[in-house]
C-alpha cells in the first residue's frame, strides 16, 4: 500500500466509525467495506486510537471491537496484536489515553472477545514497568474485576 492508500483507508474507516449512531451501524458499514486481510490491522488500530482520543470512556468502541472480534478470528489476532503493540509504547501515554486504553481492553479481555494470551506481555517487576505501564495495569485490573466480580 502506498502512502496515499493508507491514508485514504484511515480517512474512510474514520467517517465511517464517527458517522455511525450505534455500534451495530458502524459495525455494519466496516463490514460493507470488504477490507483486505492485510487492512485488518489498520482498521483495529484506527478503532483502539479513536477510542483513546476521546474525553471520556465511551462503550461504543469496545462495544464495536467486541462484535467485529465475534465475527471473525482474524479481527481477535489483531486486536491482540495492537493490544502488544500499544502496551510496549505505553510510557508515551498521557493519563486520559491511558485510561480509556485500559478501559478498552478490559471490555474486551471481560467479555472473552480476544485472547488472554496478550497478557503475557505484562511483566510486573519494577525493572518492566514504568509509572505509566503501572497506571495502564492498575486500571485494566480494576476495570476486568469490577465487570467479573471478585
Amino acid at each position: 500500500m502506498t502512502e496515499k492508500d493508507l491514508i485514504n483507508l484511515r480517512r474512510t474507516i474514520y467517517l465511517a466509525i464517527m458517522s455511525s449512531v450505534d455500534f451495530e451501524e458502524c459495525c455494519h458499514k466496516l463490514l460493507k467495506m470488504s477490507i483486505r486481510d492485510n487492512q485488518i490491522n489498520e482498521l483495529c488500530t484506527m478503532i483502539f486510537e479513536c477510542c483513546m482520543q476521546e474525553r471520556t470512556f465511551s462503550r461504543f468502541y469496545g462495544l464495536l471491537a467486541q462484535r467485529l472480534c465475534q465475527v471473525a478470528e482474524n479481527y481477535q489476532e489483531n486486536f491482540n496484536l495492537v493490544f502488544i503493540k500499544q502496551y510496549e509504547t505505553i510510557h508515551r501515554l498521557e493519563v486520559n489515553k491511558l485510561r480509556n486504553a485500559a478501559k478498552f481492553y478490559a471490555h474486551l479481555l471481560y467479555t472473552d472477545s480476544i485472547d488472554w494470551s496478550c497478557m503475557a506481555t505484562v511483566k510486573i517487576t519494577e525493572e518492566d514497568t514504568t509509572s505509566a505501564s503501572r497506571i495502564f495495569i492498575k486500571i485494566l485490573m480494576q476495570e476486568i474485576s469490577s465487570n467479573l466480580g471478585t
